[in-house]
């Protein structure tokens, strides 16, 4: 009698197993993420002010072309770290996400991996803030500067 129940729970076990379907989960990113705010600018400084909901990193003058504010993180044990920055010249600014988890859609990920460190540069240009995409080797515009009235 037992043995008739072992093998009928093996065998609702293996059936069950081979009907569920696997989901393909994306490959891990990197462990430690860098993440660059270069000022590309053709003049004027740039005010950098990023931050975390946990993090305040300050605010910093990149004052000459080429000045890079950095800074490196792990992600979170849930996944759910998330950076912003706000970039600010005398007559424009922005806001954006420069790190955010990624579960399903690998978009940052594609573009700040080089090879196996994570890494964002976000440089801010005459015309906007671009993000280096390692992969195409190019700088990638993502936001346009706000100006001021």
């Amino acid at each position: 009698m037992i043995k008739n129940i072992v093998v009928f729970f093996l065998f609702t076990v293996a059936l069950v197993g081979a009907q569920v379907p696997r989901v393909a989960l994306p490959p891990p990113g990197p462990s430690r993420y860098y993440i660059h705010v270069v000022n590309g600018l053709s003049k004027l400084g740039l005010l950098v002010h990023c931050q975390s909901k946990d993090d305040d990193l300050g605010y910093h003058h990149l004052l000459n072309h080429g000045d890079d504010y950095q800074w490196n993180f792990k992600v979170n044990f849930w996944g759910t770290t998330l950076f912003w920055c706000k970039l600010e010249t005398p007559d424009a600014y922005v806001s954006f996400e420069s790190f955010w988890p990624e579960s399903q859609h690998l978009w940052l990920r594609d573009r700040c991996k080089h090879g196996t460190v994570g890494t964002c540069i976000w440089t801010a240009k005459d015309d906007g803030i671009y993000l280096r995409n390692f992969l195409a080797n190019v700088d990638e515009l993502i936001h346009k500067w706000t100006y001021k009235r």
